[in-house]
């Protein structure tokens, strides 16, 4: 025994030897191969997701603007109560920006060093180039003009880069549309593939890099290169008729609009989603953002509600401690028993009442599938509203009578909406199926070809090509089941405000209103004429900020990087209001 013993103490310290080698990676020694440099770009997505997945960068882009409100006081973000001295999540978006900056140059360096090919790194660096465009992309539509460099932070160089000042953000976007244009077009370095190809494995390639070329250019007013930078993607995405002929007008037609929804990942007609999960690991990367677009669960026990739950849950107040599928009165099996909402936004006036009113015809609404629904007769309701929940295939034994041939069983309603007077819900493009507590596991809407499609629409219409803007506009309204416009007209003020209606439509919640207002110039009339709730006189109070100072249309840069800087950087638009 004592004989094995001493073996066994023999073999156990030869695998702790002090000659084993520790490798500690540094970037000037580990990025050597593909593969390695691949695990350093992956970092580079880190603050991306950080950002889009915490559910007050929706306020930023969505809430903030003339679509969807909050009234709870402490939705800071949406009703644009910040300063210098409360950035708000100014500080959050400024912060990830960089970070994601930071990264990329560091990254760029890397693989520039490493003893790859040219061939090798090619691919390696263009999605570099895209990730950090894409940062500063952000950056730019957040702060206007920003401290701008290319430089991996070393000790030599940090005190220099933290002492810069604002860069005009007109010149920042010339100068990130000229390197996407060098790798993507004249390099060609990345394959021309659907973001979500296969071959692509999941990352962010040449449609996502032109796609935010096509924004930035968008921004410059420079819409001839807008035009020239999305033209590979209408190649990759547009529809073809049966002939292989592809008209802009058919160009969504090829793209099934209950896609849409965020529950829906990796639809074909994506350019980029924020994962709910990773693909290559099954690991969830939840965020909260259905929790806030869901009617109110109900806080009674109900027939055919499950045992109560194990622990007792409250939010803002409301007892949640029974467990049931009831979301203000109306029973949605398909959101099932354990989920957990918040105090919902909800759609402005203008948006429900002008744009997406009951009984509009469009094919954007939600509707319960009729194969999953626990009622009898089920009933399809004339009308839409687009992604608002005006009716909804639900139970409600409120209208369960069948002979009841004025609320027949199927057709089930949120409250006082079947009189068209009460105020719909947010859609089921935000709901999540099947939530556990606050926990959505949906795929966030980024790019879409459809937000190509309606720049395109501008872009034509600014050089002059009257025929081909109305062509791509009537390809969102065609989808959805709209009348079409004619056309025959060269007026740039009705076409811009049947443009930025249509966009209000189809990109309902998709990151893209706040900042689409302000590129435009109508932020500020947009709040003030139009953040409004159900009552048609009644405003959020998102307007009193508003109107207080006009310069909220951009955040102001957080006091304590102006500190840092050594007042290189200021805020003077703010200092004008004594913000």
């Amino acid at each position: 025994m004592k004989k094995i013993l001493v073996i066994l103490l023999a073999v156990a310290f030869v695998g702790c030897t002090l000659e084993e080698q520790v490798y500690d990676p540094q970037p000037s020694t580990y990025y050597q191969t593909i593969p390695q440099c691949k695990t350093g770009l992956n970092g580079c997505y880190l603050p991306l997701k950080s950002l889009y997945s915490n559910g007050d960068y929706f306020e930023v882009c969505e809430v903030a603007a003339d679509l969807i409100y909050h009234n709870t006081d402490s939705y800071y973000d949406a009703r644009c109560y910040y300063t210098q001295s409360m950035p708000r999540f100014g500080s959050s978006i400024w912060n990830q920006g960089y970070s994601g900056v930071m990264r990329c140059n560091a990254m760029y360096a890397a693989i520039e060093r490493s003893p790859l090919t040219d061939d090798e790194k090619a691919p390696l660096l263009a999605e570099c180039v895209i990730l950090r465009a894409f940062y500063y992309y952000i950056l730019t539509i957040n702060f206007g003009d920003v401290p701008y460099y290319f430089e991996e932070v070393t000790d030599a160089n940090n005190e220099r880069i933290s002492l810069m000042g604002r860069k005009p953000a007109k010149e920042l976007r010339a100068e990130l549309m000229d390197q996407l244009e060098y790798w993507l077009l004249d390099k060609q370095a990345l394959p021309m593939i659907k973001t979500y190809d296969p071959a692509n494995e999941y990352r962010i390639g040449a449609m996502v890099g032109l796609t935010i070329a096509g924004k930035l250019a968008m921004w410059n007013k420079r819409f001839d290169k807008a035009i020239e930078f999305f033209a590979p993607i209408e190649k990759v995405y547009g529809s073809v008729d049966a002939t292989g002929a592809y008209n802009p007008r058919d160009a969504l037609m090829g793209y099934d609009l209950k896609d849409v929804m965020f529950r829906n990942r990796y639809t074909p007609e994506s350019i980029l989603e924020l994962p709910g999960y990773a693909k290559d690991y099954g690991l969830r990367v939840t965020h909260q953002l259905a929790s806030r677009c869901t009617p109110m669960r109900n806080s009674t026990v109900t027939e055919g509600a499950t045992e109560e739950d194990e622990e007792y849950v409250e939010e803002e107040g409301v007892d949640y401690s029974q467990k049931d599928d009831f979301f203000d009165g109306v029973r949605i099996p398909e959101l099932g028993v354990n989920a957990r909402t918040t105090s919902p936004y909800r759609p402005t006036y203008y948006m429900w009442k002008i744009l997406m009113p009951y009984n509009a015809k469009d094919k954007r609404r939600a509707v319960y599938d009729p194969d999953k629904s626990t009622a009898q007769g089920a009933v399809e309701i004339e009308g839409g509203g687009g992604w608002l929940a005006w009716c909804y295939k639900g139970w409600n034994d409120k209208y369960a009578d069948i002979t009841d041939t004025n609320n027949p069983p199927g057709g089930y309603f949120f409250g006082k909406v079947k009189t068209k007077t009460g105020q719909p819900y947010l859609g089921d493009k935000f709901w999540c199926p099947g939530m556990v507590y606050t926990q959505d596991s949906n795929n966030l809407k980024i790019f879409r070809f459809a937000h190509v499609i309606l720049d395109l629409a501008e872009a034509n219409m600014r050089v002059g090509n009257w025929d081909l803007a109305f062509d791509y506009l009537n390809a969102s309204k065609q989808r959805a089941g709209m009348e079409t416009l004619s056309g025959g007209h060269t007026d740039e003020i009705q076409f811009m405000q049947e443009l930025q209606e249509e966009s209000a439509r189809e990109l309902f919640g998709e990151f893209t209103r706040r900042h689409n207002l302000v590129r435009w110039g109508i932020w500020y009339d947009q709040v003030v004429n139009h953040a409004r709730t159900s009552s048609a006189t009644a405003k959020c109070d998102i307007v009193d900020f508003v109107i207080e100072g006009p310069c909220r249309e951009y955040y102001p840069i957080p006091d304590q990087q102006i500190i840092l800087s050594n007042y290189n950087l200021s805020n003077p638009e703010y200092d004008k209001y004594g913000l």
